[in-house]
């Protein structure tokens, strides 16, 4: 019977560690498929497109809104440098140099910049060299979403009481 226990217990643990090592499979992040199927992984939608440019970058959501992944310094559709979560709001009053300032000064990873056409961006900056764990690599994607939703309470704390 003790000898049962401990086979049992052995097989246990090797089960549980099988499971840890495919949460933490190690990622290459350089090419754009991988960082689909790591979103997916993740639990989220990725669409792979590509824009007018050809270049690669996948379609995504968080908090009920559309994000983008882009890639830079991309040989082809892969072997990219880095990749960057991005999104926007579209222009509004609220948005000035002093409003992305503000954000900016008191936040470290999101960082917001007004385009020559008033569109508020948000966006999050990553390397693509090396590997990461597909744990990281949620950890990632919930930062984003945490950030994400801190600048929509952000936007709407600025805005006037009715």
């Amino acid at each position: 019977m003790r000898f049962f226990i401990h086979c049992l217990a052995i097989a246990l643990g090797l089960a549980s560690a099988g499971a840890a090592s495919a949460q933490d499979k190690m990622l290459d992040l350089s090419k754009p498929s991988n960082v689909a199927s790591a979103l997916m992984a993740a639990g989220y939608k990725a669409v792979l497109k590509q824009n007018s440019r050809n270049e690669p970058y996948i379609l995504s959501s968080s908090n009920g809104t559309d994000f983008t992944i882009e890639f830079y310094g991309c040989k082809g559709q892969s072997d990219c440098g880095s990749y960057q979560f991005t999104s926007w709001y579209k222009p509004d009053p609220l948005f000035t140099v002093a409003f992305a300032n503000e954000w900016n000064v008191a936040k470290r990873f999101l960082k917001v910049a007004i385009d020559k056409d008033g569109n508020l961006n948000e966006y999050m900056d990553f390397t693509a060299v090396g590997t990461i764990s597909q744990q990281n690599f949620a950890d990632i994607v919930d930062w984003y979403k945490v950030m994400d939703a801190e600048l929509a309470k952000f936007i709407d704390g600025k805005r006037p009481a009715k």
